[in-house]
């Protein structure tokens, strides 16, 4: 017999659909196009999360689903601390939740394990079209011709743009109305972050850009400078650290040299944080989620700023951060499961993501719509980002590639990215290690 919830000691938050929201953000805003209405299902339904999500707009979505249907009683268990030990226990005793958020890094590994359900009898179900979302997005828990997980968004990396220092520089910001505009290279950006750079290696320095501390930056720059495959190979027997390819090993110590070489980055171990510095008007240039939007809206106050595609090299990519949530195989409520997820990724549920600016939601319709500035609202340009993600590329993940990250990461901060070493040097030092994690040895 399965253990209650009570028996697991978890917290569980009761929704009802008579939340205190405005009757306009409860508003319905029409059918999904392209989906059939679903059979509605019964019984209690229990949502893990690994935040809380009261005041967000995914609270709005649940009270709009509960709202459309009422038969189904919902549960969300928000669990802030430790979310993916508790996970990983629930999913392996068999009592696990009926969702549950999913970090995108480890769908496959759990794919692999057969510990979620496949989601393509739901899909054809339902009549859903991939041409209606955005492929990066409905492409990603595809394995063994099994769909094993629902994405309702993404966020996108772009540059963040300090407009008043670009202009009190007198540098020309690279502010544009598309993704892929004419110029705007990696060239390009160096020069730019030179002329904004001031006093490098002082504690009251001025820095023209800030890339590797943002972890998507390695996806993004090694298919920027032409790694077609990133990190890890798309063939996964076996699988190949396509990073340490003298390819791959060029393009991450271009973006090192930022800092190591030309002297325009902030240093990786640097007393304050790129966020901290681009607040404060310290920064020029910060590569971030789109979602960081939502702070800069708030936080900052005395400067102009908008967003910038990434800059140039052999391509023009960029690498996103998947919202993505899963299904269990031992789910009790498997149908009103799919029933919650489906509502979600549709336009309805979009309309308020987009709104909200909580991230791009996965249909191309709601984003296209509704994820805009409206007049006098920053950042201008969200249709750049909105065009980003048709494009963005995902990391090729499998089995061992969260062991092999575990390995890399840690050793690159201790000397590459604090310029003690090669990049080169360093990856020889692991290259056993990683191959080892990839395929099932360490």
């Amino acid at each position: 017999m399965k253990a209650t919830r009570s028996e697991m000691n978890r917290r569980a938050m009761l929704l009802t659909a008579a939340g205190a929201l405005t009757a306009p953000a409860l508003a319905a805003c029409g059918a999904t196009p392209g989906a059939a209405k679903p059979a509605a299902a019964s019984g209690e339904l229990v949502f893990m999360d690994w935040g809380d999500i009261a005041n967000t707009p995914t609270e709005v979505v649940v009270k709009n689903f509960q709202e459309k249907f009422p038969n189904i009683k919902l549960q969300v268990d928000p669990t802030p601390a430790d979310y993916e030990t508790k996970m990983r226990a629930l999913v392996a005793a068999g009592t696990p939740d009926d969702i549950h958020r999913i970090n995108d890094d480890y769908v496959r590994s759990y794919a692999a394990g057969k510990l979620l359900t496949d989601l393509f009898p739901y899909i054809r179900r339902d009549k859903l079209k991939r041409e209606d979302f955005f492929p990066t997005v409905y492409d990603f828990p595809i394995f063994e011709n099994k769909y094993w997980a629902w994405g309702v968004g993404n966020n996108p990396r772009l540059f963040f743009v300090n407009l008043t220092l670009f202009n009190n520089m007198g540098v020309k910001p690279p502010v544009f109305d598309t993704w892929d505009p004419p110029g705007w290279t990696w060239e390009d950006m160096i020069d730019a972050a030179k002329k904004l750079t001031k006093d490098f290696g002082t504690d009251s320095a001025q820095f023209g850009v800030s890339i590797y501390d943002d972890t998507g930056f390695e996806e993004t720059f090694l298919q920027t400078f032409g790694v077609a495959d990133g990190i890890y190979s798309k063939e996964t027997n076996p699988q190949r650290w396509t990073m340490a390819s003298p390819e791959g090993i060029g393009a991450l110590q271009q973006v090192i040299d930022l800092t190591c070489v030309h002297r325009v980055q902030r240093p990786y171990d640097y007393r304050q944080s790129s966020s901290t510095l681009f607040q404060q008007g310290k920064l020029g240039m910060q590569f971030n989620t789109v979602g960081y939007a939502n702070t800069l809206a708030r936080n900052v106050k005395d400067f102009d700023w908008d967003i910038a595609p990434v800059p140039k090299k052999a391509k023009r990519v960029t690498e996103g951060s998947l919202i993505v949530y899963c299904v269990p195989k031992d789910a009790q409520h498997p149908d009103a499961a799919w029933q919650l997820l489906n509502y979600m990724g549709g336009e309805e549920a979009g309309q308020v993501f987009a709104e909200q600016r909580a991230f791009i939601p996965t249909r191309v319709a709601a984003a296209q719509t509704y994820f805009k500035a409206k007049p006098g609202e920053k950042p201008a340009h969200l249709n750049v980002a909105v065009e980003a993600n048709k494009v963005a590329v995902n990391v090729h993940y499998a089995e061992g590639t969260e062991r092999a990250r575990q390995i890399y990461r840690p050793a690159f901060a201790k000397t590459a990215y604090v310029c003690q070493e090669s990049l080169k040097t360093t990856v020889e030092s692991v290259r056993t290690a990683i191959d080892g994690a990839l395929n099932g040895k360490v």
